[in-house]
């Protein structure tokens, strides 16, 4: 079953953060779709649920530095 979350990403501000977001997402095997903007700073992530978790996106995002304040 297809969900979309969305994350604020404040150290995401530039164009190729939002290149780099897509790459590292659309790379976990159930994310099916990453819309990631650097002018309102957000990422909206469309996935199957039962491939893989909200937890285990935010992890991807947290883990490479876009989750935490710039």
């Amino acid at each position: 079953m297809n969900k979309t979350v969305t994350f604020d990403t404040p150290a995401l501000y530039a164009d190729h953060h939002v290149l780099e977001v897509r790459r590292i997402l659309l790379e976990i095997p159930g994310v099916e779709d990453v819309y990631a903007s650097s002018a309102f700073r957000v990422v909206d992530v469309t996935y199957d649920g039962e491939k893989v978790s909200e937890a285990e996106i935010a992890g991807k995002l947290n883990e490479a530095g876009y989750l935490g304040e710039w």
